[in-house]
């Protein structure tokens, strides 16, 4: 299955948002990027995702990453 997607170059205003990934990541995710066609949407769904991770909970970044990691084995999810 293809889904759409924007680059930065053919929605500006999303550059940002891209950058802020790719620095903490390294990438953008492909959910993230799943949302491009509707930049209110990627900006606030971006906006989410660091407030409550990357270490930004009191969780910090590796207890989140497990519960994720977890929580995606107990769900047969391979993403």
């Amino acid at each position: 299955m293809y889904i759409k997607t924007q680059t930065p170059e053919q929605a500006p205003d999303l550059k940002e948002v891209y950058d802020r990934f790719v620095a903490a990541r390294g990438y953008v995710p492909s959910i993230m990027r799943s949302m491009s066609l509707k930049p209110p949407l990627f900006n606030a769904m971006a906006n989410l995702v660091f407030a409550t991770t990357f270490g930004n909970s009191s969780l910090g970044r590796r207890r989140e990453e497990m519960i994720s990691s977890y929580t995606s084995a107990l769900l047969n999810c391979r993403y």
